[in-house]
């Protein structure tokens, strides 16, 4: 339910990873985009008599609500036998305090998402979701819903420099529910405390620190390699996320992502994110208050080349253990006859 021709953020990282990963598994069509054209792809396919073909559908559902369209193409896949499996991303609908002030658009969004959701469920042989928290806060605790977390790259092996003093943050650094305002009260604070520390900020278009911009503060647009490019001057990579009830329950593509990168991560304690980083032993799990970021942001300034080091590895190892590879995998199984 996104186009995969206009770029790679959140959503379209995790649906072009898939696409590739399944594409060397079965034999897969697409069908991608926004509602408009999303609306004449279906019915082109619809009536191409590939559906009788298939044996099932994976859908990569949208953060807007799908369209009816969507709904009746799924309906009709249901009723020729074939098996429906659609992910649902996220359910920002639901907590009323992630995006900050709601627009007219974003409250009827709110009140028409269950019953979207309904249809969605009606139409699927089965939904996933990337956490359990999210599930339960969806569909509740007693569906059998299916865990399909976000999935990592292949681990990139770029050398840290001796003297790198960079924070990596990827996102949007001006939606407050992602926390860019309190890691660059954190940077600005961990640098008044002596801290040799700079702060490197890869947003999309519109998603930029507001100007002015501290001499420490390097804002870029840039994804993929060009990300990778920024690496060796990178201590650490950074998800600055403040605690709350969605925050606690979301699981972030870019921490996935981060892991790859083999730099050790600073996160925030929202649950889930958190889990991973312990588990994964991948870095340092911080309160989410500037100060306490600050401290964090110290720890790994004064850290041991051999912590650094072995954080760094263990970010690659739970990368591998992640991989989109393995998450295309559960997908076909669960949808292709053996």
């Amino acid at each position: 339910m996104y186009p995969l021709d206009q770029g790679m953020w959140g959503p379209t990282v995790r649906i072009s990873h898939l696409r590739d990963e399944l594409a060397a598994l079965v034999d897969l069509d697409v069908v991608a985009g926004y509602r408009c054209a999303r609306r004449v792809a279906l019915a082109r396919y619809a009536v191409s008599g590939r559906l009788r073909g298939l044996d099932g559908i994976y859908v990569e559902s949208s953060t807007f609500l799908p369209a009816e369209a969507d709904l009746a193409f799924l309906g009709l896949a249901r009723a020729l036998g074939i098996g429906v499996l659609t992910y649902i991303r996220d359910a920002y609908q639901l907590f009323a305090d992630y995006g900050g002030a709601a627009t007219l658009r974003q409250r009827a969004s709110r009140t028409a998402f269950r019953p979207m959701i309904r249809g969605l469920r009606a139409v699927s042989s089965r939904l996933a979701f990337p956490t359990r928290g999210l599930a339960d806060a969806v569909v509740g605790p007693d569906a059998d819903a299916l865990l399909l977390p976000p999935g990592a790259p292949t681990p990139v092996d770029v050398p840290r420099h001796d003297d790198a003093d960079r924070i990596l943050f990827v996102g949007d650094a001006r939606l407050p529910a992602h926390g860019a305002d309190r890691l660059m009260a954190a940077v600005a604070g961990a640098r008044r405390d002596g801290v040799k520390v700079e702060l490197e900020v890869v947003s999309r278009p519109g998603q930029e620190p507001p100007a002015p911009h501290p001499e420490w503060l390097h804002v870029r647009h840039a994804e993929g390699d060009e990300i990778h490019a920024l690496l060796p001057g990178v201590l650490a990579t950074v998800i600055p996320r403040p605690r709350g009830a969605y925050n606690d329950l979301a699981l972030p593509i870019k921490l996935f992502d981060y892991l790859s990168y083999g730099r050790p991560l600073l996160v925030t304690d929202c649950l889930e994110q958190a889990r991973v980083v312990r588990e994964a032993d991948a870095g340092i799990v911080s309160a989410d208050s500037p100060e306490a970021l600050a401290a964090a942001i110290g720890r790994l300034a004064s850290a041991s080349a051999a912590d650094l080091d072995a954080w760094s590895t263990n970010a690659h190892a739970a990368a591998r253990a992640a991989s989109w590879s393995a998450r295309a995998a559960m997908i076909r199984d669960l949808l292709v006859p053996t």
